[in-house]
C-alpha cells in the first residue's frame, strides 16, 4: 500500500515538473528577443539614383587607327566578364564564348551553365542566355554614341579579380581580326586614366565587361587592351543590339552619377553587391567546371 502511495506521489511530482517546464518555455518564447532578419539582397546596380547630365559633344566616327588582332592560337579554358541587360540575358565579348563547348556565369555566388549563346558573325560581341531562379538587377544600353573627351568606366574581372578602369574617349578605330581579307569592324577607342585597385598587373579577363558613361548607361563592350599604348577598345552597343530582342530596353541615361572619384565604389556595387557584372568561365572541351 505504501509502495502504491509512493508511486502515485512520484507521478504527481513529475506531472507538476512537466507543467512548470512547459510554462517556463512559454514565458521564454514570449520574452525571447526577436531574431534579426537576414540582410536583404541589394538590388540596386548603382550607388545613387541621381542621373548625371548626359555628355555632350562630337563623336569621331571616322577611324584614325588600324588595329590587327592576331590569331590567339590553340584555344584553352579561360575567364571573362559578362553583364545582365534583361531577364536571363547577359552580354559579353564574342571571343569570350566562341571557342567554348560549355560556359558558365557566376550568379549570386553560384556557377550556372549558359543554356544558349549567340555569337555575332563579325563583331566581337555575344549574348548568353542563363536560366536562374534569382536574377540580379540589370544595367541598360543606350543608343547615344560616346563623345570626344568624355569619361568612360569599365567594370569586370581581369585575372579573375574584381576591378574597374577609368578611361577617356579618344576616337574610332578599324579592327581586323586575323589575316588580311577578313572584314573590318569599327570599335571605340579609350585612353586609360586610372585603375582600381591601382596595382592590377594586366587587364586580361576584363573582356566582355560593360563600358558605361557618367550616367551608368552602357555604350560599349570591352574587347581589347593595348598595354603599350594604354588604350582600351570597345564594341559599340549597336552591334550588340543586332543579337538582342527588340524589347531589350534602351535608355537616354543610366540613372546614376559616376565620377573619377567614386567609380571604384560603383564597381564594387555593380559587381559584388548587385551581381550585375559577373565572371564567365569558358570550358573549351566541356570537361572542366569552375570552382
Amino acid at each position: 500500500m505504501r509502495r502504491a502511495f509512493r508511486i502515485l506521489a512520484v507521478l504527481i511530482a513529475v506531472s507538476v515538473l512537466i507543467t512548470a517546464i512547459d510554462r517556463l518555455s512559454v514565458l521564454f518564447d514570449i520574452y525571447e528577443a526577436p531574431r534579426r532578419p537576414l540582410p536583404p539582397t541589394d538590388m540596386r546596380p548603382w550607388l545613387s539614383a541621381q542621373p548625371a547630365p548626359i555628355p555632350f559633344g562630337n563623336t569621331a566616327t571616322r577611324p584614325t587607327v588600324d588595329i590587327t588582332v592576331e590569331d590567339p592560337g590553340k584555344p584553352h579554358d579561360s575567364i571573362g566578364t559578362a553583364f545582365h541587360v534583361a531577364p536571363g540575358v547577359w552580354l559579353t565579348a564574342g571571343h569570350v564564348l566562341d571557342s567554348c563547348r560549355k560556359a558558365y556565369v557566376r550568379v549570386r555566388d553560384q556557377w550556372l551553365p549558359i543554356a544558349r549563346k549567340l555569337v555575332h558573325p563579325v563583331a566581337d560581341v555575344a549574348v548568353a542566355l542563363v536560366e536562374a531562379a534569382e536574377r540580379p538587377p540589370e544595367i541598360h544600353l543606350t543608343k547615344r554614341l560616346p563623345v570626344l573627351g568624355q569619361d568612360g568606366y569599365h567594370f569586370g574581372y581581369p585575372g579573375g579579380e574584381p576591378a574597374a578602369v577609368h578611361t577617356r574617349f579618344v576616337g574610332s578605330a578599324r579592327i581586323r581580326k586575323g589575316r588580311p581579307g577578313t572584314p573590318l569592324e569599327q570599335g571605340w577607342m579609350w585612353a586609360e586614366r586610372a585603375r582600381t585597385p591601382p596595382d592590377i598587373d594586366g587587364l586580361g579577363g576584363l573582356s566582355g565587361g560593360p563600358q558605361v558613361d557618367r550616367t551608368g548607361a552602357v555604350q560599349g563592350i570591352t574587347v581589347l587592351h593595348s598595354p603599350r599604348a594604354g588604350r582600351l577598345t570597345t564594341t559599340p552597343v549597336s552591334r550588340a543590339r543586332e543579337l538582342l530582342q527588340p524589347e531589350v530596353a534602351l535608355v537616354a541615361d543610366g540613372g546614376t552619377t559616376i565620377s573619377p572619384r567614386d567609380y571604384g565604389d560603383h564597381g564594387t556595387q555593380v559587381r559584388e553587391a548587385a551581381g550585375t557584372v559577373s565572371l564567365v568561365f569558358c570550358s573549351v572541351w566541356g570537361l572542366s567546371r569552375p570552382k
